[in-house]
């Protein structure tokens, strides 16, 4: 075959040379350097009958043979299957244009005696299984390490998280076994794992249905169906829960001890002027953290160091205690005994002097001096002095004074907080001869008064004392008890005063007036006034008219105003009135007063003043029988006022009209006559406005006019 190739190569070369083409074929055919390199087979050299194994090799493009396939065979890939026991060599050839290398295998093909695994088919999530197999030397593997690991030589199974998972028990031949196991998932315990004596703890876990247990119940206990625990004592114990499948999860719980106990002293009232007052522990442990609470509200801290503790001072009032917090562990626990802070407040003592009468005595008169304190305690101590000389001691101390003495006195005080402790009072004394009072007397406004004119009385005391009494005596009786005396005197009262002296020294304390008071009244002046006309009050308009004032009882000083129509007539001011300007019917008033002595009541007198023209206008007869005016009280008014005992006429009734000056009707009344005289009280409307308004009173076909001034 070999020489058939040769020579065929041969002759294509030569043909390729007659061709012209050999340069090409030399360049296209590289020389040959020798068979190929090929690397050792990489896999196991042993299998159990019916099991396969992979062969490989790091130079490609060979292919695989079986020297002895009734032992093994082997496929294209290099995968080869014991068939029997003994020994084959496998194969593995590369070729190129210089020949073909080959390299081998020893596979030994062994018997299968393995036996089958055996233990449980199932395991809990968090716990452990352990699976057999009576051929030893071999090693165990999982599948899935998430699901569950096993432990290579003993065949502890722990599962890891719910799932199947494939156990594998393997020789060194490669012959091996294998198991499914069914992991069974629990979820986590969740709750505390260190927990303080005396604490109730919580724990839960997502799988539901399931009961709590304690190994140590001396340490903590649990309740099985909530996972409510409670430390009992410092230890430690497994906390169990188990579900209905029988898995079950566990946790080491640790109870802490609580800070050892001491005692809490200290506190107390203290005085407010002080720093205050300060708390101690009895003792403290190295890792504990001793806080000061106020109530709830935080105050301080301290670190232990083995012996006692000490807090403050502080000035706040209230109940104080101590809590223990192991910084390891964070247990707390509160010390035994509470400090109470109060704070008392300063007494600062004060002392004065009395001595019921003040600091002036009589002369030669004894004395007691008195101390009176305040905040100085229950039993204070006292320290007379006389001119810096110590005297008495005690609360009260007597002597006679001489006039400028200075009496002091020093208190000690034994209050509780009394900042200072001691306090002083004096007193400079002033010593006065005894006297005989007297009391003179004047009188306000004077001894002669007009009549209904009160009259005041007036005492001038000599040595009456800060508080004297007085007694008026009016015509020989007592009339009233007081410092001044003011009444209404009548003619010829005589006003004597009696006086009880308060002054401290006296001779005699009750005296008489030096004087008395006779009073003088005069009687009052009130003036009576008439008002006549000449020719009369009846004119024709443009005449002259004289009115003539007569005053009684005006004493020798009198004062005249005319007005008409209530406006004051200027320079008219004599006691009579001449004018020649009145028109229609004008009221014509005099003003009188008396300027003597008690005078000074003015005096009104009103006459009605009518021209006959306006009379004859308005086809009214007057009246002939009156002689007398219409006597309207007051005038001006303010809408109220009365027709005064006016004579009207011999009929029963009369009708009393009232218009502005405009004409218009603003009242109307018809009035019973009483033996032809009106008395009768007019209201005028509250909305009628303030002017000049014409009365006209008419009885039997006759009448009367007048006017009325409304000032609202």
């Amino acid at each position: 075959m070999r020489g058939f190739t040769k020579q065929y190569c041969n002759i294509i070369l030569c043909a390729l040379f007659l061709l012209g083409c050999w340069d090409n074929v030399n360049a296209a055919i590289p020389p040959c350097s020798g068979p190929p390199v090929v690397a050792a087979i990489n896999g196991t050299d042993s299998l159990c009958i019916g099991y396969s194994v992979t062969l490989s090799d790091n130079t490609s493009g060979g292919i695989w043979s079986s020297s002895n396939t009734g032992i093994a065979v082997v496929n294209t890939s290099g995968v080869v299957t014991g068939m029997a026991t003994g020994v084959d060599t496998v194969k593995y050839s590369v070729t190129n244009s210089c020949g073909t290398t080959t390299v081998t295998k020893i596979i030994q093909v062994v018997s299968l005696s393995l036996a089958g695994i055996s233990g449980p088919d199932t395991v809990c999530e968090a716990s452990s299984i352990t699976l057999n197999n009576t051929t030893s030397g071999g090693n165990w593997s999982s599948s899935n390490s998430i699901v569950a690991v096993v432990d290579s030589t003993s065949g502890i199974i722990t599962g890891v998280s719910g799932g199947v998972v494939i156990i594998s028990y393997t020789l060194p031949s490669g012959c091996f076994v294998t198991k499914w196991i069914v992991v069974n998932p629990i979820s986590q315990i969740t709750g505390s794992a260190a927990i303080c004596v005396g604490v109730t703890g919580l724990f839960s876990d997502l799988s539901t249905g399931g009961t709590w247990n304690s190994s140590n119940t001396t340490v903590a206990t649990i309740n099985e169906s909530t996972g409510s625990s409670q430390a009992i004592a410092p230890g430690e114990t497994m906390i169990t829960y188990t579900i209905p499948n029988g898995c079950s999860r566990r946790v080491l719980l640790t109870v802490n001890p609580l800070p050892p106990n001491y005692y809490v002293f200290g506190g107390g009232d203290y005085c407010a002027g002080t720093s205050g007052a300060t708390i101690g522990l009895n003792g403290s442990d190295t890792g504990i953290n001793y806080s000061l609470y106020d109530g709830t509200a935080f105050v301080d801290s301290l670190h232990g160091t083995g012996s006692s503790l000490f807090y403050g001072p502080y000035t706040a009032a209230g109940t104080y205690q101590i809590y223990g917090v192991n910084i390891a562990t964070g247990c707390s626990n509160r010390m035994s005994g509470i400090a109470t802070i109060g704070v008392i407040p300063d007494n600062v003592p004060s002392v004065s002097i009395t001595t019921g009468v003040g600091d002036t005595v009589c002369v030669l008169a004894n004395t007691t001096f008195t101390a009176l304190p305040v905040d100085a305690g229950a039993s204070p101590y006292y320290q007379w002095y006389v001119n810096s000389a110590s005297m008495g001691t005690g609360v009260t101390y007597s002597y006679v004074p001489a006039n400028g003495d200075v009496v002091s006195v020093v208190i000690f005080s034994d209050a509780v907080c009394a900042i200072p402790s001691t306090a002083t009072s004096a007193m400079t004394m002033t010593t006065i001869p005894r006297v005989s009072p007297s009391i003179s007397l004047s009188v306000t406004p004077a001894d002669t008064v007009c009549e209904y004119v009160p009259a005041t009385i007036i005492p001038a005391p000599v040595y009456g004392g800060p508080t004297p009494t007085y007694r008026w005596i009016k015509n020989g009786y007592t009339a009233a008890i007081g410092p001044v005396y003011t009444y209404v005197p009548a003619n010829g009262d005589n006003i004597l005063c009696s006086m009880y002296s308060s002054y401290e020294c006296l001779i005699t304390d009750s005296v008489y007036s030096t004087n008395n008071i006779n009073m003088t009244v005069v009687p009052l002046l009130i003036p009576t006034v008439t008002v006549t006309a000449h020719p009369g009050d009846t004119i024709t308009q443009g005449n002259s008219d004289t009115l003539v004032a007569k005053v009684v009882n005006g004493g020798t000083s009198l004062a005249y105003q005319w007005e008409i129509n209530g406006i004051a007539v200027p320079g008219a001011t004599n006691d009579t009135f001449t004018s020649s300007n009145f028109s229609g019917i004008d009221t014509v008033a005099c003003v009188v007063t008396s300027t003597s002595f008690c005078g000074g009541e003015p005096a009104i007198a009103y006459i009605v003043i009518r021209d006959t023209d306006t009379v004859s206008h308005l086809g009214i007869e007057m009246f002939s029988s009156s002689g007398e005016e219409v006597r309207i009280v007051p005038n001006p008014n303010k809408g109220v006022f009365t027709i005064n005992d006016t004579f009207i006429s011999v009929a029963n009734e009369a009708t009393v009209e009232i218009a502005d000056v405009l004409g218009q009707m603003v009242y109307r009344r018809v009035i019973p006559l009483q033996k032809g005289k009106l008395n009768a009280q007019i209201d005028m409307d509250e909305q009628l406005v303030n002017g000049v308004y014409l009365i006209r009173i008419t009885a039997n076909g006759a009448g009367v006019f007048s006017r009325v001034t409304l000032t609202r």
